[in-house]
């Protein structure tokens, strides 16, 4: 906390636009998303990492921070908000690794960024699949990080059993999709026994390219019959 001269204290908090108009800005953080004004002459640009103060119930952002780069996927629907309900997410495509599994775009009031998320779903124990982005071009021994929400959604009585990784995989071309890959897939985070949503679990880390080419990160998830990993805001930024 930091205190106002004169006036009440102000809470400073760091978090991630999810849009924007010409006269306020939508934030996220923490898994809560609030409403801000900016300062005139302020540039943003969805996925940037901005400062933001509070104070009587106000929230200002005062600018991106220096060196953190926007979301390289902000063009790549980050938060599935650009797909109607019920359809498969726009922009991203399905590798099924065990089983089949089904992908589609559901409404959740709760989800960290907009109003809906990413819904994943398997009809056996041990389903597991990629929902992977749209290509990031990459040279070798370049960082990024790579983060996302994840929740669970169960059925009255199930096990909480859905787990969910974030992962990186490297392709020669952009055209490429999976498996067609040019080197072995990089596990960033994961998360096990995901409790029912919300709240939605923060997975995230850092991955070097090992080679150079194109990345695509894959939102990985291994569910049981009638359990779902839902998925939400993706962002990838340069360190």
């Amino acid at each position: 906390m930091a205190a106002g001269a004169p006036g009440p204290f102000t809470q400073a908090r760091v978090g991630t636009v999810v849009s924007f108009t010409t006269n306020q800005a939508l934030v996220s953080v923490g898994g809560s998303t609030f409403p801000a004004a900016y300062l005139r002459g302020t540039t943003l640009v969805q996925g940037d990492l901005v400062y933001c103060l509070q104070q009587s119930g106000s929230w200002t952002v005062v600018g991106a921070l220096a060196g953190v780069g926007a979301n390289l996927l902000a063009a790549g629907n980050p938060s599935f908000e650009a797909s109607g309900p019920g359809s498969f997410p726009s922009l991203w495509f399905q590798a099924n690794l065990s089983g089949t599994s089904s992908v589609s775009v559901v409404t959740d009031t709760s989800a960290p960024a907009g109003t809906q998320v990413a819904s994943v779903s398997g009809s056996a124990v041990g389903t597991q699949s990629y929902l992977y982005s749209q290509p990031i071009q990459v040279t070798s021994g370049q960082q990024f990080t790579v983060s996302a929400y994840a929740g669970g959604d169960y059925q009255p009585g199930d096990t909480l059993g859905a787990d969910a990784a974030l992962a990186a995989l490297w392709f020669a071309n952009d055209t490429d999709l999976y498996p067609t890959t040019s080197a072995v897939d990089v596990v960033i985070a994961t998360s096990t026994d995901l409790v029912q949503s919300p709240p939605y679990a923060t997975l995230g880390g850092t991955v070097t390219a090992p080679v150079t080419g194109f990345m695509r990160i894959a939102l990985r998830s291994t569910t049981e019959a009638s359990q779902r990993v839902q998925w939400d805001s993706v962002i990838v930024r340069r360190v």
